[in-house]
């Protein structure tokens, strides 16, 4: 995913500063804190069984404050709507990515 975005970002770099300024105004446009906001993302990664974005937002939620537990959560709530195949293996992404960091 990396390289992929990396060129993205050479190949359409108005493209790419117009939505990271969309996207950072949605982020910081309400009331929700980064965490909760990271681990709203984590739950619609999850339910689009997007592994690039579950990890990103796993990443980026842990540097906003989140524990293990929370994250955990945010994955198990997204049950109803995503199925419990695709929550099962967003926990393990999950859990290999966080017991990795921690070593």
């Amino acid at each position: 995913m990396p390289r992929t975005l990396d060129h993205f970002k050479e190949e359409f770099p108005r493209t790419w500063t117009a939505y990271e300024q969309l996207r950072n105004a949605c982020d910081t446009e309400g009331p929700l804190d980064r965490k909760v906001a990271e681990l709203i993302k984590i739950g619609i990664s999850t339910a689009l069984e997007h592994e690039g974005g579950l990890i990103a937002h796993v990443s980026q939620a842990r540097k906003a404050g989140a524990t293990e537990k929370e994250i955990e959560h945010a994955i198990l709530v997204a049950t109803g709507l995503a199925g419990f195949p695709a929550v099962l293996q967003a926990s393990e992404l999950a859990r290999d990515y966080l017991e990795a960091q921690a070593d």
